[in-house]
């Protein structure tokens, strides 16, 4: 079952009734839209100030994230190993995947929250504020996919989700790319042609 995205809102929430240390690890995927993996698996000396630098596990590309001066500063206070977020029983090793995914699936249940609630949600509200935001090609950067397809599965989760809430599943992800491409074309026209203008304007004086 895919996971469904949520409202920036409810992340306060869902802290509220989750524990300390998975909502920290929450938090670094909301604000940097990384893999629930690669955030459990960063050490210690991978936060450099407000920075945190890493190999995605899935991509094996190299990534670069500032947080918030605030999470920043939890997780330094929080570090008491070689990890950021440390195994409960063995120290040499990181949290588990499975230990946040219970406890965020838990408190999602406790509140009443409906849809797949886990924390690869963070990732795809990541995603959709980027694109809000920023762009496409900024959540395609961010998130580092090679196809633009699986790109837009993530900056329009939550018009996704609405769709598949009123039975409309199938999307055609060709001919969203193509609507895009125009408007885009629309656009850079557009701007062409305000640049001629201004060139021909300027010969003209």
């Amino acid at each position: 079952m895919r996971t469904n995205y949520l409202n920036p809102d409810l992340y306060n929430r869902l802290y509220s009734v989750m524990q300390y240390n998975n909502v920290l690890a929450l938090r670094v995927s909301l604000e940097t839209g990384l893999r629930i993996d690669d955030v459990l698996s960063l050490r210690t000396e991978n936060l450099k100030g407000r920075t945190i630098v890493g190999v995605a596990e899935k991509t094996d590309k190299p990534f670069k994230k500032t947080l918030s001066v605030d999470l920043a500063k939890r997780l330094r206070q929080v570090s008491g190993s070689d990890f950021l977020f440390p195994h409960r029983l063995k120290k040499d090793d990181h949290r588990t995947r499975q230990a946040v995914w219970k406890d965020v699936k838990k408190a999602a249940r406790l509140l009443g929250i409906k849809g797949n609630i886990a924390p690869h949600s963070a990732r795809k509200t990541y995603a959709v504020e980027l694109f809000r935001d920023q762009g496409i090609s900024a959540v395609q950067k961010q998130l580092q996919h090679d196809r633009i397809g699986t790109t837009m599965i993530y900056a329009f989760a939550d018009l996704l989700d609405q769709g598949k809430k009123n039975e409309c599943s199938n999307y055609d992800l060709d001919l969203l790319a193509e609507m895009i491409a125009e408007k885009v074309t629309v656009r850079l026209m557009g701007q062409l042609q305000n640049c001629n203008k201004k060139t021909q304007n300027s010969i003209e004086l």
